[in-house]
């Protein structure tokens, strides 16, 4: 039986179709949905969502949320979603290298500490964008 898998950002929908199962980035560690899971709301971390369409697996960068889930359908709300085949891998690693950099340099500072989530943020979304990109 299917999932019914919506993924809602600002730009609007960025996915609507019924999957077999969708593995998402949970705040407390990735995890599954199949047909007939319990109903729940969590918050999602930055990373790597996984769709499996029954004929392929389709994988995107996500950044933090939330996700709804109930029996037969999941609604995925976060800030962006970026599919592999949208994802220029040069370019991601290039950014996740100039974020790791960005981070390390500020650490320790007195603006590094004030900004330190929005760094690691920035690191978090590059680093789901190549590992969601080298699945093309």
């Amino acid at each position: 039986m299917a999932v019914a898998l919506t993924v809602v950002t600002p730009e609007g929908q960025a996915y609507d179709e019924a999957v077999e199962s969708v593995v998402l980035p949970g705040v407390e560690g990735a995890f599954g949905v199949l047909s007939g899971h319990e109903v729940f709301m969590t918050a999602l971390q930055t990373g790597e969502m996984a769709i499996e369409t029954g004929t392929e697996t389709l994988y995107a960068a996500v950044s933090k949320g939330f996700a709804e889930v109930h029996e037969d359908a999941v609604t995925v709300m976060v800030g962006s979603c970026e599919f592999a085949h949208e994802i220029d891998l040069d370019r991601a690693k290039v950014a996740a290298e100039r974020a790791k950099a960005q981070l390390e340099e500020m650490r320790g500072t007195e603006e590094g500490e004030a900004h330190y989530q929005e760094y690691q943020e920035a690191y978090s979304q590059a680093v789901a964008r190549v590992s969601a990109a080298e699945h093309k």
